[in-house]
């Protein structure tokens, strides 16, 4: 998961932080500076969604946590302060007929994911988000099948796609199933552990110093001579 798909797990956002992502920003690369001091083209960039947000905020188009400058005059929106409910700025969008790419899909895999659509399914949506986290996360796949990985994803999030039992445990059975959907490796064989990693640990050998290879089996040992083991070799006719 790259560092902009980080923010879609934020419940509230602000008007700035939302134009970012819409416009293809990481906001993480702006919180230092107020938003004034940022370069000419992002504000250029994200100028028609900011002042669309700011409008449809002030006009309670969605659900919006206003904060207010503490001053004595007029009061003035703290646009760094007030929240911007996610969830129902998504059905904002909506009613806009427009698909940001970001917040909302704007193609037919993403609409698989879309819980407000008319043919959502649960378990399809779980496999292909499954698929897509796995697939684009090494370390889920380190030393693990693509099966194992994918169902340590799954009872992650069971509760989001309906996976739990009446007691609120990962369905298991259910699991299982998706697994064997968003498999791509149904013959097994777990990921290999990165080479890097295992020279860190184990090291290199000494300048100068010859490494004898380890024989692949242990040599027998032999009982001296005299001993009764030989005799009974001797004796015995196999």
């Amino acid at each position: 998961m790259d560092r902009i798909e980080r923010w879609k797990l934020a419940d509230e956002l602000n008007v700035l932080q939302i134009s970012l992502l819409i416009a293809g920003f990481d906001p993480s690369e702006f919180e230092e500076d107020d938003h004034g001091r940022w370069p000419q083209e992002v504000r250029i960039e994200i100028s028609p969604f900011l002042n669309a947000i700011k409008n449809a905020a002030r006009s309670q188009k969605f659900v919006f946590k206003e904060v207010q400058y503490q001053s004595y005059n007029e009061p003035e929106i703290n646009w760094n302060e007030s929240l911007v409910n996610i969830d129902s700025f998504c059905d904002w969008l909506r009613s806009r007929n427009f698909a940001d790419g970001y917040f909302l899909a704007n193609n037919e895999s993403d609409r698989l994911l879309d819980k407000s659509g008319e043919f959502y399914a649960p378990k399809l949506a779980a496999a292909v988000r499954g698929w897509r986290e796995v697939t684009s996360s090494p370390e889920a796949l380190n030393g693990k099948t693509p099966k194992k990985a994918l169902e340590v994803w799954l009872r992650k999030h069971a509760n989001e796609y309906g996976l739990t039992d009446k007691d609120g445990n990962p369905n298991k059975l259910g699991i299982e199933e998706i697994c064997k959907v968003a498999n791509w490796k149904p013959s097994g064989g777990a990921s290999p552990t990165p080479t890097a990693a295992l020279s860190t640990i184990v090291g290199p050998p000494a300048e100068g110093r010859k490494v004898r290879p380890r024989p692949t089996t242990p040599p027998k040992r032999k009982s001296p001579p005299g001993r009764l083991s030989d005799q009974l070799d001797d004796d015995i006719p196999f």
